[in-house]
């Protein structure tokens, strides 16, 4: 089926498209598919816009990443997780919400304003990474246990999840450790579970 999509996209594209490029090189552009390869076994990638941050560690060495995501190829599981952890963490991103710009629904674009925080490397020596790397795992394992709905928005689907890894506790943990780990004062974890933008909108 993908090959027919492709091969029908690449018609309409020779018949009505600039004629400046290529199908191929337009869906590479700026080595958008090809600097991808070769494909790490472990990777996060996290939604570049919404009023949410929203990071996963992806293992299926087949997934290619879309461009509304930013992806890092990680070393090892932990650092994944670790990574994870402090992109998903309210206390992030109220630290770094004055570099995001502001829509209609408040600030969004989070690109790679996290990254001006003081976020260490990860050293599996350090007990505070490894904790917090072990704290994400178990989050992501509450998070897989809270049923998938159909037909429900996925902003809605997202919200009982932090609402569950809140009432576990687990929440409030990494908050906590990631507070202590770029220097900052934690957030309350009922901030952490503050509505998403209106399901209408798609951007988050």
């Amino acid at each position: 089926l993908l090959a027919e999509w492709l091969t029908k996209a690449e018609r309409i594209w020779d018949a009505n498209g600039s004629k400046t490029m290529t199908f191929k090189q337009q869906c590479d552009y700026f080595g958008k598919l090809s600097s991808q390869f070769p494909l790490s076994k472990t990777r996060i990638a996290y939604s570049k816009a919404g009023s949410q941050p929203a990071a996963v560690v992806i293992r299926d060495v087949r997934a290619i990443i879309d461009h509304k995501l930013y992806y890092l190829a990680t070393k090892t599981l932990a650092e994944a997780n670790y990574l994870c952890a402090i992109l998903n963490s309210e206390t992030t991103r109220a630290a770094a919400e004055h570099w995001q710009s502001e829509g209609q629904w408040g600030k969004r674009d989070f690109d790679k304003a996290i990254f001006n925080l003081p976020i260490p490397i990860y050293n599996s020596n350090d007990s505070l990474h490894t904790k917090l790397a072990a704290a994400a795992e178990r989050a992501e394992a509450l998070a897989a246990q809270v049923e998938l709905k159909d037909n429900e928005h996925f902003t809605r689907t997202r919200k009982r999840i932090r609402a569950s890894l809140i009432a576990n506790g687990i929440a409030g943990k990494i908050e906590a450790m990631v507070a202590e780990l770029i220097g900052i004062s934690p957030v309350a974890t009922l901030n952490a579970g503050r509505d998403d933008e209106p399901e209408g909108n798609n951007a988050d």
